[in-house]
């Protein structure tokens, strides 16, 4: 099987992403996405001040902002796929800021958000310390004092016990996906996506395959945490996986809520 591996992320899986997140959520036990806004809300509502202008960091296909937006918020997404901000457009239609960027790039001004978040573990492809401290400060710049980010990364236990070093494969009828996992040291993991679509129908049917190669790195909480003072935040808290629960040694993913001072 040959991978294309400067193809570009999500961009064949961009058409089926909200049932692939629902395959996710079923066998790799990610909360759905009404359990995610409520953990945000939650831990948005012990900052001191009013939440309204919110940023969603690797928003995808907009499902978190769409909710954030029905509760109220004033929301902006940012992604640097656009097959998925295409998508998230016709879910939000044209009210909603969205913006094509790849992190830390962040092009909105100092200080202009109340919240930020990022779920879906967009930063587990954040390739150590150095990177992630940039990011940070990335967010830190556009939050205004008192500013909360959460965000969810893979866990260690997710990349090399539960999703690694196994092959996990699925046929939905009209789509068929196959994600190989393969450690290549312990600071990463290489999952090869496979991916066939079908067009058409009947005798005329035919299925498009696809391949990406996604390297999910594993974040430990000391580098998070040393990440996340160097960029200037007061607090760093790890969850598992969106309760209020301290994250252990099997959560699945590691949610976190970094203040800024």
């Amino acid at each position: 099987m040959a991978i294309d591996e400067d193809a570009p992320m999500y961009r064949a899986i961009a058409e089926i992403y909200d049932r692939l997140d629902d395959w996710i959520v079923a066998n790799w036990h990610e909360k759905p996405v009404p359990e995610r806004v409520a953990f945000l809300r939650e831990q948005w509502a012990r900052r001191d001040g009013d939440v309204r202008d919110v940023l969603d960091l690797c928003c995808g296909t907009g499902s978190v902002l769409h909710d954030l937006a029905r509760a109220g918020y004033a929301v902006t997404g940012l992604d640097q796929s656009p097959q998925m901000l295409a998508l998230a457009r016709q879910r939000l239609g044209k009210q909603v800021p969205l913006i094509q960027a790849q992190l830390p790039e962040l092009p909105l001004p100092e200080a202009s958000v109340d919240a930020v978040s990022s779920t879906g573990s967009g930063l587990s492809y954040t390739a150590g310390e150095e990177e992630l401290t940039e990011i940070f400060r990335a967010v830190h710049r556009v939050l205004r004092p008192g500013g909360v980010f959460v965000f969810d990364v893979l866990s260690r236990h997710m990349v090399t016990e539960h999703a690694g070093h196994r092959v996990w494969a699925a046929d939905q009828g009209d789509f068929a996906f196959i994600w190989e996992f393969t450690n290549s040291d312990e600071r990463y993991s290489d999952a090869f996506y496979t991916q066939f679509l079908r067009r058409g129908a009947g005798e005329g049917a035919t299925y498009v395959r696809t391949s990406e190669k996604h390297r999910l790195y594993v974040l430990d909480h000391p580098l998070v945490r040393r990440s996340a003072e160097r960029a200037g935040f007061a607090r760093a808290e790890v969850f598992d996986n969106y309760t209020n629960a301290p994250a252990h040694a099997t959560t699945l993913y590691d949610t976190w809520s970094l203040t800024r001072n």
